[in-house]
């Protein structure tokens, strides 16, 4: 009987245990879940904002006139209409534009915050022009973020849902969405920030330089010089014409190009704009190498279409 009883005491005892240790897993789990809520809204948010910043270097990088340009922002007269999310067909160039992502203008399917706010855009002066002579190719960004005026080329801002004073009717061409609305602080204005207290500031901020975008240029560069279009231009063209790539020395705006190529691989303004900051050498009569900035792009001859 002794020896029952214990056995219900120790029974009883592993059964509390029990209960306190379930006790204490909920409460961890109540405690970590407003932390875990948070950060996978967070993740959402930024994989939205990842997601147009390098649609919006692509854009740039292989717009086939005009690449090192950024596009304008959303244009609010097509608001409710089939181009909604369609890009202003010019802005300014002399000061900052700030407005929606034109997320139809970069190919994407309107990506949107974690509280399913559309995301914002801000360009900087001096990417609706051909960079002046002596530039590296790309204008430099002229942003001020988060008091200091950096390289900053362009800002993607989530606003996240709305705080004490923001009012956000539904929008249309008539009644587009004013930034004090959604922006935070500094950013419904001009002085940018990417920070803030929690009581007057949500916004996520994320930021494309000028270095970023010359490095997505980079590869498309060295891919027109090499004949980006089969053996229509560049060197693929040479070797198609003569047998083999041109000797050290060859200056490569001798190449034949397209001639929406030449405009702006070779802009009237500014007529070695590219060509001076790539590097050619002759390997062998059959390869060659470009080098631009710290890509290097070995050249083999086009010899099956299309080109690989």
């Amino acid at each position: 009987m002794a020896i029952a009883k214990r056995t219900q005491s120790g029974l009883a005892l592993l059964l509390i245990l029990l209960v306190i240790v379930g006790i204490g897993g909920t409460l961890l789990v109540t405690a970590a879940s407003p932390q875990q809520q948070k950060l996978v809204i967070d993740e959402k948010t930024q994989l939205a904002l990842r997601q147009a910043k390098e649609a919006l270097l692509a854009w740039s990088a292989t717009h086939r006139t005009t690449p090192g340009y950024l596009p304008c922002p959303e244009d609010t007269n097509l608001i409710g209409s089939a181009n909604e999310g369609n890009a202003q067909i010019s802005c300014t160039n002399s000061g900052f534009n700030k407005g929606r992502l034109p997320w139809r203008t970069l190919g994407l399917d309107n990506p949107k915050d974690s509280f399913g706010e559309p995301l914002w855009y801000v360009l900087s002066p001096g990417f609706r022009q051909t960079p002046v002579i002596g530039s590296v190719g790309v204008a430099t960004g002229q942003l001020q973020l988060d008091g200091t005026v950096s390289d900053t080329a362009a800002l993607i801002i989530a606003p996240g849902p709305a705080l004490s004073g923001q009012t956000r009717p539904p929008v249309s061409a008539a009644s587009p969405p004013l930034p004090g609305n959604y922006l935070d602080l500094g950013n419904a204005g001009g002085s940018f920030v990417s920070n803030g207290p929690a009581s007057t500031f949500n916004d996520r901020v994320i930021a494309i330089s000028s270095q970023e975008l010359y490095r997505a240029l980079t590869f498309r560069v060295l891919a027109e010089i090499r004949g980006a279009f089969g053996v229509q231009n560049g060197l693929w063209r040479y070797f198609n014409d003569y047998g083999n790539f041109p000797p050290n020395g060859t200056a490569l705006s001798t190449l034949v190009f397209d001639g929406a190529t030449t405009a702006w691989l070779s802009p009237s303004s500014n007529p070695n704009l590219w060509f001076s900051q790539v590097a050619y050498s002759q390997l062998t009569p059959g390869s060659a190498r470009l080098v631009m900035g710290g890509t290097t792009l070995t050249v083999v001859p086009c010899l099956t279409t299309p080109c690989p």
